[in-house]
């Protein structure tokens, strides 16, 4: 059984380590931060290399589901319905990296439909709960409504999309730099600080 100065010693290389490796959390933060101000600045051509993107996750996670099909363990119906479910992204993920503008209205309808069911889900589970319920009633109409809105002006509310993870990318890498830069600024602390004694 562990003792608390073993764990103390743990928790102490742990820190350590996390402080040694400040820069690539600052470097991620700095990477998030252009990411955001390109989507704010192009949010068009953002949305464009983001649908590509998801075009290419289809394609590839077709080919994926397709080989595990043959390699699962199981019934009949799952690997068939899994070869059946693979051979459709492979179509519809090549489909779409042939044409982009259509895969730009593929990824927004699916976000639509996205909003909307989390949204409906969120709604009816509200009132199944005590604590929490006017919040939960509140986000799922929000999000009903936010579904709503995308799938009846796709292009516009691609534009906001894009405006919208800017932003959020910006305000996540700037978090990022700061703990990065307390995290260098602690580092020399907690390199001299003695382990726990035994």
């Amino acid at each position: 059984m562990s003792n608390p100065t073993d764990s103390a010693d743990q928790a102490h290389e742990m820190m350590k380590d996390m402080a040694d490796h400040w820069g690539l959390l600052a470097g991620l933060g700095l990477l998030s931060v252009i990411l955001g101000v390109l989507a704010i600045v192009y949010p068009g051509a953002t949305i464009v290399t983001i649908s590509i993107f998801f075009a290419a996750w289809l394609f590839v996670s077709g080919i994926v589901s397709l080989i595990a099909s043959f390699r699962r363990d199981g019934d009949t119906t799952t690997r068939v319905l899994s070869a059946i479910l693979g051979v459709l992204s492979i179509i519809v993920g090549w489909a779409l990296l042939r044409s982009p503008f259509q895969s730009v209205e593929v990824f927004i309808f699916v976000i639509g439909i996205s909003f909307l069911f989390t949204g409906v889900m969120t709604f009816v589970g509200a009132f199944a709960q005590k604590e929490g319920r006017n919040w939960g009633i509140i986000s799922g109409g929000l999000g009903i409504l936010a579904g709503l809105i995308v799938l009846i002006y796709p292009i516009s509310s691609a534009a906001t999309l894009a405006l919208i993870g800017g932003i959020w990318l910006v305000i996540l890498g700037v978090m990022q730099i700061v703990a990065g830069i307390q995290l260098r600024n602690t580092r020399s602390r907690i390199s001299t600080a003695p382990a726990s004694p035994a």
